[in-house]
C-alpha cells in the first residue's frame, strides 16, 4: 500500500513539472505569479520571460521524467528497490535546482543584453573629422 501512495504522489509531482516544463520549453508558458522564475529580471519584459523559461523548460522536463520513472519503481519496490525512487527523487530535486540557477542566469544575461541595446540606440555615434585627420597625417609626414 505504501508503494501505491508514494507512486501516486510521484505521478502528481511529475505532472506538476512536466506540464509547465513543456510549456516553458516551447515558449508558451504565460506570465504569472505562481509557476516560473521569481527573479526581478524576468518581470521586466515578456521577451526576457520567454527566453529565460526556454532555458528552464528542459530541466523541468528532466525532473518530471525522473519522478515518473520513480513512480514506476515505487509501485513495484520492495527492499533495496526503494533505492531507485529515492535516487530518482534526488535527481528531480537537482534538476529543479539547476533549472532555477540556469534560468536566473539566463534572465540576467538577456536583461543586460536588452539594456545594452537600449543604450546603444540612445547614444549618438561619434563623428570623425576626416579633414583634421588628413591635416594631422600631412604634418606628421612633413616632419
Amino acid at each position: 500500500m505504501t508503494g501505491v501512495v508514494i507512486g501516486v504522489v510521484f505521478i502528481v509531482f511529475a505532472l506538476a513539472l512536466l506540464i509547465p516544463g513543456l510549456l516553458a520549453a516551447l515558449g508558451r508558458l504565460p506570465g504569472n505569479n505562481v509557476i516560473g522564475l521569481h527573479v526581478p529580471e524576468v518581470r521586466k519584459d515578456e521577451e526576457i520571460w520567454v527566453q529565460a523559461h526556454k532555458v528552464v523548460g528542459p530541466y523541468l522536463i528532466l525532473g518530471g521524467l525522473a519522478l515518473a520513472f520513480g513512480a514506476a519503481f515505487a509501485f513495484i519496490a520492495e527492499g533495496w528497490l526503494w533505492a531507485g525512487p529515492i535516487v530518482l527523487a534526488l535527481i528531480a530535486i537537482a534538476a529543479i535546482a539547476e533549472a532555477g540557477n540556469q534560468g536566473a542566469r539566463a534572465a540576467r544575461v538577456f536583461s543586460q543584453a536588452k539594456e545594452g541595446e537600449a543604450e546603444a540606440d540612445s547614444e549618438p555615434t561619434p563623428q570623425v573629422d576626416l579633414g583634421a585627420l588628413r591635416n594631422a597625417a600631412r604634418q606628421a609626414d612633413d616632419r
